[in-house]
């Protein structure tokens, strides 16, 4: 796993280095994410994005043993206790936080809750913890109650809930979770907490079947 890096300014006397073009070349490689095809599954849009490497600075805590949960409400006060007196540098998408869940499909390894936003330094105050998740393909699907009636048959669900759902459109359309990289994504913009529903999305790695058929959706 390698730290996320950071890009150097041109020189003061590069004069071009205002104009439109170079701006938006400048922007374009801060986006840690690119639309790849959009996928439909029960009428329901999924976004197949490539991700890069990105580093979450926050708090994380595993279980004790392979078979329990660890202290989610814990992990959480702690995170919560920081963020404000305590800020993360450098921020990816400031108005984004995420619950990160690490290794729930591995039955040999402890499983462990993180709760943190992407930053692109490792230079942060030691009371957090960095984890960097890994680049490659992502499936994401929004979690609103559209989807949650179309998908799962409630009137609402919580953003975990989504994550079998996204399994069974990648499997309907030749992808399969990626078995190499043990995390799944709980996305919120917390920025609208206070003008409900906030947007949200839930993600999982993915990668082609081998064994699977062409997909039903293109780009």
């Amino acid at each position: 796993m390698s730290a996320v890096k950071k890009v150097n300014p041109n020189p003061e006397s590069y004069s071009p280095k205002n104009t439109p073009e170079i701006l938006s070349m400048m922007e374009e490689s801060k986006q840690i994410e690119k639309l790849m095809h959009v996928i439909k599954y029960k009428g329901v849009d999924f976004e197949l994005v490539e991700r890069k490497d990105v580093l979450w600075v926050g708090c994380i805590d595993y279980a004790d043993n392979n078979i329990d949960e660890s202290n989610i409400s814990e992990t959480l006060r702690r995170f919560q206790s920081l963020v404000e007196p305590v800020p993360i540098k450098e921020k990816i998408n400031p108005d984004w936080s995420a619950s990160l869940s690490i290794n729930y499909n591995c039955a040999d390894k402890p499983c462990g809750i993180m709760f943190a936003n992407e930053s692109y330094t490792d230079d942060q105050d030691g009371r957090y913890d960095q984890f960097t998740q890994p680049g490659g393909l992502w499936l994401r699907v929004k979690g609103d109650n559209n989807n949650a009636k179309a998908l799962l048959g409630k009137d609402s669900a919580d953003l975990h809930e989504f994550f079998e759902a996204l399994r069974e459109a990648a499997k309907e359309n030749a992808y399969i979770q990626n078995p190499n990289i043990h995390v799944e994504i709980e996305y919120h913009c917390h920025a609208e907490y206070n003008t409900p529903p906030h947007t949200c999305y839930a993600y999982i790695p993915v990668i082609k079947d081998a064994e699977g058929y062409s997909p039903k959706s293109k780009p």
